[in-house]
């Protein structure tokens, strides 16, 4: 009987098997059954709050079938979180702190596939409950080996916060450490592509636009911001020999381009980054960046023509208004007004709101003043109330130029005719209608 009883135990002892041990959920025989009453016990004690109770249970989970529920995670946060708050003394919080990140760490190994909550949402909770834990003290360079190899695997599907995270990092290493600079401008380039990708994807979606674009933006403007992309660390970073390096790379010409572009920056390095870009496959950004090379060399004549070429390759309406606008100064700087006034037409084509625009055509406007009337000296000056009235409309619509138009009305106001010219004309009277090539002005 003794012989029965011992071969008995040791055969359910054999059966029984954790799932860690045994790579399953559950494990088997009485682990398995212990592991489902756990799970059990610590859900609803962890519902209600009851997280010193819970603890127990949870943690037996935890250590033996860790791959058996997401519970585990999702009320093992709370429970963790709990314990960090009670931790009295550094060495306490410090402890409690590594267990609690270590379990996004186990999720991520487990859950890390769920197409709710996979391992880039999992890292991203992991990277906030850290910040918000330690505050000043993080290490963002911990922060960034968490979250690169999950936007490297997820790419344009990474969720956005994590993309901005994942930048943030970086730059918070690269402003410690001036030999990451480069880096971090790769960093950045990356996951400003992903971001652009994933708004390209959602073109028709305003609400998810919105989502991506609360992450993106800022991203951008600490980019821009960050003094670490300015014309002077470009061009030490992208020097001509390692342009010739990659002159058949596209994608590093590219974003090479697209650096120099956004910086506003010129350099050898740059024109002949765009020169191989636009040879291996004419793009808008590189046409851009040559032109505005060959403006710096006074040839607008060739400067024109690539600008041209950037607006019928630019898929952005932004870009092709930058092409018009300078377009339209390289017009004025020749002396070829009517050319001027058909590009500023053509921006306010594309955005009515430009200020810009509408004050070059006001100042073509009042240049032409003369050849409107070129028989009558009051209306000539009439013609500086329809000057006045683009004005004011360039400084309502667009606050970046207000400063400039209003000087520009007060200027011209000088130029209108006064009460006695209009009394003594019989053509003209307060509230009639002038008309002005092709436009009208009404006289107040």
């Amino acid at each position: 009987m003794i012989l029965v009883a011992a071969l008995g135990f040791l055969s359910t002892a054999a059966y029984a098997q954790t799932g860690k041990a045994s790579g399953t959920p559950f494990g088997s025989g009485q682990d398995s059954i212990r592991c489902r009453q756990s799970i059990s016990l610590f859900t609803s004690l962890g519902k209600t709050g009851n997280y010193q109770d819970a603890f127990e249970h949870w943690k037996r989970a935890y250590d033996e079938c860790p791959a058996s529920s997401k519970n585990i995670y999702i009320i093992g946060v709370k429970i963790l979180q709990w314990k960090l708050g009670q931790a009295k003394d550094p060495a306490a919080k410090k402890k409690a702190l590594a267990d609690l990140l270590k379990l996004y760490d186990d999720r991520a190994t487990y859950f890390g596939d769920d197409a709710k909550m996979g391992a880039d949402k999992i890292m991203l909770g992991k990277t906030k409950e850290y910040l918000v834990t330690v505050g000043n003290d993080a290490d963002y360079a911990q922060v960034y080996a968490w979250l690169k190899p999950v936007v490297a695997r997820y790419k344009e599907q990474t969720a956005p916060e994590a993309l901005y995270y994942f930048a943030f990092s970086s730059r918070a290493v690269a402003m410690r450490d001036t030999t990451k600079v480069e880096n971090y401008i790769n960093d950045y380039l990356e996951a400003a592509g992903y971001a652009d990708a994933a708004l390209e994807a959602v073109a028709n979606d305003a609400e998810a636009r919105k989502q991506i674009e609360t992450f993106k933006n800022p991203m951008d403007a600490e980019f821009a911001q960050s003094g670490l992309a300015g014309c002077e660390m470009l061009n030490r970073v992208y020097t001509v020999d390692k342009i010739e390096a990659h002159k058949t790379d596209k994608a590093f010409l590219t974003s090479t381009a697209s650096l120099f572009q956004n910086a506003g920056c010129s350099s050898t390095a740059a024109f002949r980054a765009s020169q191989y870009l636009f040879d291996i496959e004419p793009t808008a950004t590189a046409a851009m960046l040559l032109a505005g090379n060959l403006i710096e060399h006074n040839k607008y004549s060739e400067a024109s023509d690539y600008l041209n070429k950037a607006i019928s390759l630019s898929k952005s309406s932004t870009d092709r208004v930058k092409c018009y606008e300078v377009l339209i100064q390289l017009a004025m700087k020749q002396n070829n007004y009517s050319q001027a006034r058909a590009y500023a037409s053509k921006v306010l084509a594309e955005n009515p709101n430009s200020g810009r625009a509408l004050i070059v055509l006001a100042q073509m406007t009042a240049n032409s003043a003369s050849s409107y009337f070129p028989d009558d000296k009051v209306k000539q000056r009439c013609v500086y109330y329809l000057v006045i009235n683009k004005l004011r409309r360039a400084a309502s619509v667009d606050p970046k130029v207000a400063g400039e138009a209003n000087r520009l009305i007060s200027s011209y106001s000088r130029l209108l005719p006064s009460a006695q010219d209009i009394f003594m004309h019989p053509e003209i009277k307060k509230g009639s209608t002038l008309n002005i090539g092709g436009e009208s002005v009404v006289i107040p």
